[in-house]
């Protein structure tokens, strides 16, 4: 069970993201210049975040479910298929392996 700060933590974040989605259709465009200067932060954002995910604390790369299942989406999306097959491939090979090897 989550602790009561978690609990606030968690209501507070998704009011506030509530409050910037209702304020954005009240706000003007972004420039073109903004746009195309932080059109890369998606990527390289999911990027860092699947790097952390496959290290451990000691920076190696730990050999589980979740390495297969990267491979899988990363060559999915090298031959451009969409982004949600790329996730939803990588999550059924991962929950595939633990079920047949009962991984963790």
């Amino acid at each position: 069970m989550a602790g009561p700060l978690a609990l606030l933590l968690v209501l507070g974040l998704a009011g506030l993201s509530f409050l910037m989605r209702a304020a954005g259709s009240l706000l003007p465009p972004l420039p073109p210049s903004v746009t195309q200067r932080t059109s890369g932060l998606a990527p390289a954002l999911l990027a860092a975040l699947v790097a952390i995910q496959l290290t451990g604390r000691n920076g190696l790369v730990h050999l589980d479910v979740k390495l297969p299942a990267v491979l899988l989406a990363a060559a999915l999306a090298a031959f451009r298929a969409p982004f949600i097959v790329c996730v939803i491939a990588g999550a059924l090979v991962a929950a595939l392996l633990r079920a047949l090897f009962h991984l963790s």
